[in-house]
C-alpha cells in the first residue's frame, strides 16, 4: 500500500480540487473519505500509468466522494428552528401514569384476596394469550367453569375498581385514589 502514501504527498492539491467543486467546510472531510475509498476499490495499476500518477482517476474519486456527500445532506430533513419553538410542550402525563399504577395496584391487590382457584384462573387468562377453550383443554377444566369463574371474578373487579378505571378513562386522574 506504499502507492497510497504517494498521493497523500499532494494532499492540498486534492483539497484545492474539491474546493473547486464548491465545497470548502467539509473539503477535508471528502478527501479523507476519497483516501478510504481508493484504499477500499483502488489499486497500484489503475492509480499509476507508465510510474505516473493518473490525477484523472483520483480527480474522479474525489468528485464521486463530492456527489455522496451532497446526495446525504440533501436527503436529511431540515427543520427550521422557529417551528421547533413553536412546538406544543409535551411533558410526560405523570398524572396519568401514576394513575394508571394506582389502578394495577388495586387489582393486584383486590385478587390476592380471592380463593386461590380464582386467583390461579384468572391470572392464566390475564397474563396468556391462551382463549378459554385452550386454558380449558390445558387444564382438563370445562369451558363453562372458567367461564362462570371468569365472569365472576370480572364482577368483582368492576365492582370494586370500576368508578376508578371509568375516571381513568375519562382522564380524571385527580378522582382516583
Amino acid at each position: 500500500m506504499e502507492w497510497i502514501n504517494k498521493i497523500v504527498k499532494q494532499h492540498k492539491d486534492w483539497v484545492k480540487i474539491v474546493n473547486s467543486f464548491g465545497e470548502y467546510f467539509f473539503a477535508e472531510d471528502i478527501v479523507q473519505e476519497t483516501y478510504l475509498m481508493l484504499i477500499k476499490w483502488g489499486n497500484e495499476e489503475k492509480l499509476y500509468t507508465n510510474g505516473n500518477l493518473n490525477k484523472g482517476y483520483v480527480w474522479l474519486a474525489l468528485k464521486n466522494t463530492f456527489l455522496q456527500h451532497v446526495n446525504k445532506a440533501n436527503k436529511m430533513q431540515k427543520v427550521d428552528l422557529d417551528s421547533i419553538a413553536m412546538l406544543p410542550d409535551e411533558a410526560p402525563d405523570v398524572e396519568k401514569h401514576e394513575s394508571y399504577n394506582y389502578l394495577l395496584n388495586q387489582l393486584e391487590n383486590l385478587v390476592d384476596e380471592w380463593h386461590w382457584y380464582d386467583q390461579k384462573l384468572f391470572n392464566l387468562y390475564k397474563d396468556s394469550d391462551m382463549s378459554m377453550r385452550e386454558i380449558s383443554k390445558e387444564t382438563n377444566i370445562s369451558v363453562t367453569s372458567i367461564f362462570h369463574t371468569l365472569k365472576y371474578c370480572k364482577k368483582r373487579i368492576k365492582e370494586n375498581i370500576g368508578e376508578n378505571y371509568e375516571d381513568y378513562l375519562n382522564k380524571d386522574y385527580e378522582l382516583i385514589k
